[in-house]
């Protein structure tokens, strides 16, 4: 039977998805030892008139999520470096959240890279396509990276004070962004780019459940936690977003008569040093852990 270009057109777009998409089956698996690291192109396949709109959504998810996740290094190594910071579960979270984000900013770099390559645009004459680099697979063993894990139950014994308490609300705040971001993207019919959606499912798993941590630590406060509030300066990263996630938390906060309530006010250049190249994967190439329940993002 002779196909018709339509059919053709049809052919080739599933071919290529069939054969660039994100590693499915890889999901969850770390980097392993001795495996050397095959780094694998994903494309965008979208008609040609809606590539300006596909690449669109992913710039602006990007132009978001990129600062946000530098914002909660910054945040995490200011409770880390704070004596007052006594709290071993999150004192664990804060270290796993430098690690694990680290390596999803160098995701999101390189996710930029390929979108600024040019795409490819295949004619068929009544129909016509666009075939956009979008992201590179295999970058997990490229950096070594596995992923590093959330804290376990709370320990009986340890006191939680007013530091730790401000930590994990903010932590909480900031967390909620990333949520309503990923969300956003998930439920945008121009958002196309897999690799993106995938890393999406990893952010909207992990922080539910960091934020469920930090809310059983918060529990755990021997004092009125409702009384605890945080200062906006805590929150970094959140410039441009207005206040996502302070109603969605039910936290209060504190807002400098300084400083403006659009994007809490965060100085910008107070938060440059997360979003520097020695924060990248690359250049740090963090080692295998050990331990179960290490789920390293392959797919990313």
């Amino acid at each position: 039977m002779r196909k018709t270009p339509c059919c053709r057109l049809a052919i080739f777009a599933v071919t290529v998805l069939a054969t660039s998409a994100p590693a499915w089956s890889m999901v969850g698996e770390g980097a392993d030892e001795g495996i050397e690291p095959v780094i694998v192109t994903s494309y965008t396949v979208v008609p040609s008139g809606s590539l300006g709109a596909a690449l669109k959504a992913d710039r602006d998810y990007l132009d978001g999520m990129r600062p946000h996740h530098a914002g909660a290094l910054t945040m995490s190594e200011e409770y880390l470096r704070d004596p007052r910071g006594s709290s071993p579960v999150l004192r664990t979270l804060a270290q796993a959240i430098i690690h694990n984000q680290r390596f999803e900013i160098a995701l999101l770099d390189e996710v930029r890279r390929r979108l600024a390559q040019p795409p490819t645009l295949w004619d068929f004459g009544v129909a016509a396509i666009a075939v956009q680099p979008a992201a590179s697979d295999g970058l997990a063993i490229s950096y070594r990276f596995t992923r590093y894990p959330i804290p376990g139950p709370i320990p009986a014994t340890g006191v939680v004070n007013e530091r730790d308490v401000q930590f994990a609300k903010a932590m909480s705040i900031h967390h909620q962004g990333a949520l309503d971001m990923a969300r956003a993207y998930q439920a945008d019919s121009n958002a196309r780019n897999t690799f993106l959606r995938l890393l999406n499912v990893d952010i909207i798993t992990d922080q539910r459940q960091e934020i469920a941590l930090m809310q059983r630590v918060i529990a755990a406060y021997p004092g009125d936690a409702d009384a605890v509030s945080v200062p906006a300066s805590m929150v970094h990263g959140m410039e441009g977003m207005g206040h996502v996630g302070h109603a969605a938390s039910g936290m209060p906060m504190q807002q400098p008569a300084t400083e403006s309530h659009t994007g809490h006010g965060t100085p910008a250049e107070g938060r440059r040093s997360a979003a520097s190249p020695q924060h990248s994967p690359a250049a740090t190439r963090p080692g295998r852990l050990a331990g179960p329940g290490h789920r390293g993002h392959q797919h990313h």
